[in-house]
């Protein structure tokens, strides 16, 4: 933000939220924060004035969260607030330059007047250089689709103190927290689903379980519904203004795409898969051998399953086969050294030993 932008900050509790738009002068918007940090501490909630159609949710959201983290079903403290006026007519989208928000961008681009872009998410403060380029997309992307882009700064991520539980979980907290802030500029709020379908969902801070139940008098969330990563690619390829602008990777901070991360390695399967060979956005990085090598963990699997897809060309469908077999087996990913494929035999013999013990034991 340049030097005469007028800003504007909420805090609670250490956590701040701050905008060059104007923020709710109501308390409302810490709810999420504190609910989350209540649930995980196992201390009773204590939430202040929550406006009736929040209040009718909030025990279902504990019992959700206390579920979902390992978490408490705490007491909730709260009273009914005042009649709230008439909601604010915008509408919004959390936004990232990444595959999922640009769908959901063009598919409700008639309704939407609002991107929001948060720096402090995936991007740390500390960051302005990475952020700044980010910004400079965002732009781009909000003049093509003549949208306002709303900038919002915070400090709930980077500072792990001041998270009560893993990102993966809190980060859908901290996106009610930012709509709450935002009340003044919109009344409905999409966040994009990360999920690429209903069957392969599981716990996640952004669900369709619970991104509802966080509406409030003031304003109405969205989960935009799932679909695969090829799906929404194949929509976006579409567009190349879009394509030139497309952002997945926030694991190496400091590069827009390295092509090296899991996202960006996924991202570029599923282009190929879609017969799109290079995309400029990413280096020229993308190998079988980089993709055998790569380990997945639980979340990044699913999405993985979705690429054995015969569009993919066969030596990267057999790397994939290889990546999914070892995140399957329990296996460290194959590289190719010797070293490596050493270990994988001891795996093995090790994993196959437990089961003969374990047979052994119930006979």
């Amino acid at each position: 933000m340049g030097p005469a932008t007028s800003v504007t900050r909420v805090a609670d509790q250490g956590i701040w939220i701050e905008s060059d738009v104007p923020l709710a002068g109501t308390p409302e918007w810490s709810i999420p924060l504190r609910l989350v940090q209540a649930v995980a501490a196992g201390e009773a909630a204590e939430l202040g004035s929550v406006s009736p159609r929040l209040a009718s949710n909030l025990a279902t959201i504990r019992d959700i969260y206390a579920a979902w983290i390992d978490g408490h079903r705490v007491p909730l403290s709260f009273e009914p607030s005042p009649p709230c006026p008439a909601p604010h007519s915008g509408v919004s989208l959390f936004f990232s330059c990444g595959v999922d928000s640009y769908y959901s961008l063009i598919r409700h681009q008639d309704e939407i007047d609002n991107l929001v872009l948060v720096h402090g998410f995936d991007v740390p403060l500390a960051e302005t250089t990475t952020f700044a380029l980010v910004e400079e997309q965002a732009r781009a992307a909000a003049r093509l689709f003549s949208k306002r882009l709303i900038v919002v700064r915070t400090n709930s991520h980077w500072e792990q103190a001041k998270i009560p539980c893993r990102w993966r979980m809190y980060h859908g907290a901290v996106l009610m927290a930012v709509a709450y802030a935002l009340a003044p500029n919109h009344g409905k709020v999409y966040i994009a689903s990360s999920h690429s379908s209903y069957a392969d969902m599981e716990p996640w801070g952004t669900h369709p379980l619970l991104d509802p139940l966080w509406s409030s008098d003031a304003v109405e969330i969205v989960h935009d519904g799932p679909n695969t990563r090829i799906e929404k690619l194949r929509l976006l390829v579409q567009y190349p203004e879009i394509m030139a602008r497309l952002r997945v990777c926030w694991e190496n901070i400091g590069k827009y795409n390295c092509g090296l991360c899991e996202k960006c390695i996924r991202t570029m399967l599923a282009l190929r898969a879609l017969g799109i060979d290079r995309c400029a956005v990413f280096p020229d990085t993308l190998t079988p051998e980089l993709v055998r090598q790569h380990e997945l963990n639980r979340d990044s699997v699913l999405c993985w399953r979705e690429l054995l897809c015969p569009g993919l060309p066969p030596a990267l469908y057999a790397a994939v086969q290889s990546a999914v077999h070892s995140y399957e087996a329990g296996l460290p990913p194959r590289t190719g050294t010797w070293k490596r494929e050493v270990k994988r035999c001891l795996v093995a013999i090790r994993q196959s030993a437990r089961v003969l013990l374990s047979v052994a034991d119930r006979s």
